[in-house]
């Protein structure tokens, strides 16, 4: 079942993800940071979003953002290279986050199109709070006008607040099955 799981998926978010987990990573955060190959962290510029990001043990990436304005988004992005969904069911994702004050954060799958994008929104927002918690969202594949089956690229974001906050992202999977 895990080879089935991997067709779906690029290597390198795999590969990400490991580095994520066995590494330490620290940076300052802008409005446009490369973290590692294929992940990210950008905003609205407007937000004046500064702070740091790091990725220690036990905890894939704790970001400590502060906005200085106000803006319309921040988020992170996770390229999951092109792929092929037609023989798959569901596309998902399982995580494990807290926060220090409770917030939102609004799990996306955008695929690349020769018109430039198109954006499926998971069903659940990801509620983090100050106890450890999981959530689990997967999203039917067939018959979906905002998910095609053949993408060039994709990329699973996840919106953040546009206001100041701390935020751990303690595991990350995605499947594809």
């Amino acid at each position: 079942m895990a080879e089935n799981i991997a067709t779906g998926l690029d290597a390198q978010v795999n590969h990400t993800l490991a580095v994520l987990r066995d590494s330490v990573i620290k940076g300052d955060i802008g409005h446009e940071n490369g973290i590692l190959p294929g992940l990210s962290l950008r905003s609205d510029m407007a937000l004046q979003a500064s702070g740091r990001y790091i990725s220690q043990e036990g905890r894939l990436l704790t970001l400590d953002v502060t906005t200085q304005a106000q803006g319309d988004w921040m988020a992170l992005h996770l390229s999951l290279g092109g792929s092929d969904y037609t023989p798959h069911g569901f596309v998902g994702l399982a995580c494990r986050t807290a926060a220090p004050e409770p917030i939102i954060v609004q799990p996306c799958l955008r695929s690349g199109t020769e018109e430039g994008f198109v954006d499926c929104f998971f069903d659940k927002h990801i509620l983090a709070t100050p106890e450890e918690a999981s959530h689990l969202d997967a999203l039917p594949i067939h018959n979906r006008s905002n998910l095609p089956l053949h993408a060039p690229w994709r990329e699973l974001i996840m919106f953040l607040p546009v206001h100041s906050f701390r935020w751990s992202l303690h595991d990350l999977r995605i499947f594809v099955v």
